[in-house]
């Protein structure tokens, strides 16, 4: 395992570059261009002009791919540890509780515009390759790789990519869903960051603030420096609280082994569902969390801290997930690769524009932009976006994008058409049929739902109107994520912070 050792010293170089270049030059910070995506762009050329020709420890693709796959479930399984407090049991105003329902219309209607192109961008995927795919030597069921990648983000992309690769036999599966989910991230911020200055300029954002310098240069100077990392839950005499927050993880990813162990058991979609690690590494964090309630010992879990730990995961997960790629393996793929990346990224933003203008309120450009950037890298991307013409977070929408992450139960009929379409349970243009058809019902839960409405503003003409949108929210949406948004701005921001798709 020393060559995965040395891979992520490569791949911390690179981040270290990225650092550099993300402060000392403007084009990178005027677009807001997160270090991991630096750092990736330049692993993605070292690995393939540098390595691919020198020897170094014997480190290759495959060791990035490791890093990406462990690091993806080791992410829910911090998701999973960090948990929130204990809900009070006194009454609550009712002023409070109308204010906390204010992101559930917004949060509803982006997650069904997610889930929309969820099943939308795959259809388009396996239409394209069918087209192209056979002068280049490449199943159509390569396309339906997408949507793990624009809307899900890198982790799920490799997971998905190495079930499609050593379950349904689809060779170099993992690589083709990094390379959409790379394309996708570059998609995220080239067409994002000119709509967000395009949306300033025309005055279609609600506030103009100027951006923080902070953000912008992407590091703070020590007078900025006040934020705490949270707090020490042992004496250092004993143990570090990092070495023992690791640890736990370390039982729980042990404890997740076992339970994708136990459910391949099942038949026909135990081998399924036992290659999605993240979902039972997330399933172990509750039963371990759960554990330490009971022995009321889940203090020694810093929320903060454990959340920092998210975060340091999915920087080197997206890190690594562009040095994953090597072009010479995908090279006679890369035309449909790009034809799809570029078509997705093209309907993502039709969706996200057509539908984010018609949720109806005053902030309906900022959750275009929101749930653009999160449909074609992650939710830091849309917030990214959204930090752009709202620097200060005076609208809704960071909220509402972490809120929504609750409401995207509703894409799992297209992961069950997905799936048993790559278990040849049915054919691909059932699949197709049946995902079009989950497309139709999103549609009707939008007017259900009221989130379907008149054009708040154009991109031609600027804004229209203010929106219709008030506090009566329906009741099942309140029932349904209420309980998300009412913990106060801390738990909205720790569940932006921990929503990496």
């Amino acid at each position: 395992m020393y060559s995965v050792v040395v891979a992520f010293g490569i791949a911390s170089v690179m981040l270290c570059l990225g650092m550099f270049l993300r402060g000392k030059f403007k084009p990178f910070q005027s677009m807001l261009m997160p270090v991991s995506v630096i750092g990736g762009v330049l692993g993605l050329l070292f690995v393939n002009l540098v390595l691919a020709k020198v020897d170094i420890a014997g480190v290759t693709v495959k060791d990035f791919s490791n890093i990406v796959d462990v690091f993806f479930v080791m992410s829910f399984i911090s998701i999973g540890l960090t948990g929130g407090k204990k809900k009070s049991k006194k009454p609550v105003d009712k002023e409070e509780k109308k204010k906390s329902s204010g992101p559930v219309r917004g949060a509803m209607g982006m997650a069904l515009i997610w889930c929309i192109l969820y099943a939308l961008t795959p259809v388009a995927g396996i239409l394209i390759v069918t087209l192209m795919g056979g002068a280049f030597n490449m199943e159509p069921m390569y396309g339906i790789l997408i949507p793990f990648a624009f809307c899900q983000g890198p982790g799920q992309a490799s997971t998905y990519g190495k079930l499609f690769e050593g379950t349904y036999g689809f060779e170099n599966a993992e690589m083709v869903a990094l390379t959409f989910a790379v394309f996708g991230f570059l998609a995220a911020f080239l067409v994002g960051v000119p709509l967000a200055r395009y949306g300033l300029k025309k005055g279609i954002a609600k506030n103009k603030s100027k951006i923080n310098a902070a953000v912008e240069r992407g590091y703070l100077v020590p007078e900025e420096q006040r934020e705490a990392l949270g707090k020490t839950t042992f004496h250092s005499a004993n143990i570090e609280t990092v070495a023992a927050h690791f640890a736990i993880m370390g039982v729980t990813y042990l404890l997740a082994l076992v339970l994708a162990k136990l459910i391949s058991f099942v038949p026909v979609l135990g081998s399924t569902f036992s290659a999605m690690l993240f979902m039972w590494g997330m399933f172990a964090a509750y039963i371990v969390k759960g554990i330490m309630r009971k022995l009321k010992i889940d203090y020694l879990i810093n929320n903060v801290f454990q959340s920092r730990i998210t975060g340091f995961l999915s920087d080197y997960l997206v890190v690594c997930s562009f040095m994953a790629i090597q072009i010479s393996v995908i090279g006679s793929w890369i035309l449909p690769i790009i034809v799809v990346s570029v078509v997705g990224a093209v309907i993502t933003f039709l969706v996200s524009l057509y539908f984010g203008s018609r949720l109806g309120s005053d902030h309906d450009f900022e959750r275009v932009l929101g749930v653009y950037g999160t449909c074609t890298g992650t939710t830091p991307s849309g917030v990214s976006l959204v930090r752009m013409v709202d620097p200060r977070l005076q609208t809704p929408t960071a909220a509402e994008l972490g809120v929504m992450n609750a409401a995207m139960m509703f894409s799992t009929p297209t992961m069950l058409f997905i799936t048993f379409a790559g278990l040849k349970m049915i054919s691909l243009p059932i699949a197709c049929a049946g995902m079009l058809a989950t497309v139709i019902i999103y549609l009707i839960l939008l007017k259900v739902f009221r989130v379907w409405r008149k054009p708040t503003f154009t991109l031609a003409k600027g804004r229209i109107s203010d929106g219709v949108e008030d506090d009566s929210e329906i009741p099942f949406l309140r029932g349904y994520l209420h309980n998300v948004v009412s913990d106060g701005e801390a738990d909205i921001e720790k569940t932006i912070q921990n929503s990496w798709n």
